[in-house]
């Protein structure tokens, strides 16, 4: 049966983008009136796969602030005591991001078609995680769907902060390293070349730090497109290689002994684990689907094989604290305080206590990070500036030193 990209208004006089699976293009048309929507536009695509999950982009284009204020406004509506469909078209109408506007006009219109809420946000899953639309599907079935979206505001509140934080103490690094190549390139194709004959005209032996950058200046001039080529394959290289099952293999060991990064990400992913976890379990999601939950949202491949053997041991009786036990990526204080958890019957309340404990250390660690990063990246960029200016003054102060002598 052939698909048709649609857009029509629906009953809201809201703008509806989507795709629907019809005998023909009437047949489209006439499924589209009986949801209450008038025509606007419809025409036959061939849809790939890729294509009916709807990712036609490299992101969603929702920030996870965005989400934040999503799940914001509608705890406040809710509390109010308004329903859904009301509750989501206020948002529609303050929301400032025309993405998130047009995924909750989709989410409206499914349930206006007679889909639950969960299930309409299901189908936006590159904008609402597993976590969230799991989460939202337990408050619909308990009859507390307000007390859900708070809980899952104050969740991602904390991994927004988290994520921020995390980048916030890289910015400034990357920024430096990028000054410092860029200043180098510079300074060797346009400033050093300027020099060399000058240095060519004195007749003297020029030093070693001199020679050497003289030499790298040549190579930059001769083969700079081959260097920045070079550059873009080896990102390109890396980027694909974290794709595969190696290489996130690889690259999830090397960020957790990654010196200076590695206390911070770790305690980040153990964060992660304890405070989704918690949140999970608290709202009545049983042990197992909250495991492998946890698991979906983990991009760490460590941990996800610590979740899965922790699944194994669920399933056989076994305490799950016993998969974190000894384990080289997590602190012996959280398996400590899960494994107490368990004992005494308080898991979801301990897992809140050990998800605090390593915010709190979360924060230490990225600003200690802020403050050691900043010193050495313009040690860094001194020395490579100042390397470059020596072997320009070197060989003029020995020029001057022997005229003096004549």
């Amino acid at each position: 049966m052939p698909f048709y990209r649609y857009k029509a208004r629906n009953r809201d006089k809201y703008i509806v983008s989507d795709i629907i699976e019809a005998i023909d293009k009437g047949d489209a048309v006439r499924k589209l009136k009986k949801n209450d929507m008038v025509p606007l536009d419809v025409t036959e695509i061939i849809v790939t796969g890729l294509m009916k999950s709807k990712d036609f982009t490299l992101t969603s284009g929702v920030s996870k602030q965005d989400l934040v204020f999503f799940l914001s406004q509608l705890h406040n509506l809710l509390h109010a005591g308004l329903g859904i469909i009301d509750c989501l078209k206020i948002i529609i109408d303050q929301t400032q991001n025309k993405y998130l506007k047009k995924y909750l006009i989709n989410i409206l219109q499914d349930i206006r078609n007679g889909n639950s809420f969960y299930f309409s946000l299901g189908k936006q899953k590159r904008v609402f995680p597993k976590l969230l639309v799991e989460m939202i599907k337990v408050g619909e079935v308990i009859g507390n769907l307000e007390g859900v979206v708070v809980d899952l505001h104050h969740y991602y509140k904390k991994q927004a902060k988290t994520a921020s934080e995390i980048k916030g103490a890289m910015v400034y690094p990357i920024f430096l390293l990028i000054a410092t190549f860029s200043v180098t390139v510079a300074l060797m194709l346009f400033v050093i070349p300027s020099f060399e004959s000058q240095f060519a005209d004195m007749g003297k032996e020029l030093p070693v730090i001199t020679k050497f950058v003289i030499a790298g200046s040549k190579f930059f001039q001769n083969y700079i497109f081959h260097v920045l080529i070079g550059i873009v394959l080896s990102i390109a290289y890396f980027i694909y290689f974290g794709t595969t099952p190696k290489g996130k293999l690889l690259y999830s060991k090397f960020t957790l002994k990654l010196p200076i990064f590695k206390n911070i990400n770790r305690k980040s992913n153990l964060v992660k684990i304890s405070q989704t976890y918690s949140t999970l379990l608290k709202n009545s999601v049983n042990a197992i689907q909250g495991l492998e939950i946890t698991k979906a949202i983990l991009g760490n491949v460590i941990y996800k094989d610590i979740i899965d053997k922790a699944l194994i041991n669920v399933q056989n009786g076994i305490p799950m604290s016993k998969a974190f036990e000894k384990h080289w990526a997590v602190d012996p204080v959280f398996s400590s305080m899960m494994a107490i958890g368990e004992e005494t019957a308080t898991l979801f309340e301990m897992l809140g206590s050990i998800s605090e404990y390593y915010n709190n250390e979360m924060d230490i660690a990225v600003d200690k990070l802020k403050k050691m990063m900043e010193p050495i990246m313009i040690v860094i960029l001194a020395g490579v500036v100042g390397i470059l200016v020596l072997s320009i003054m070197l060989p003029m102060f020995g020029s001057m030193g022997g005229g003096l002598a004549g």
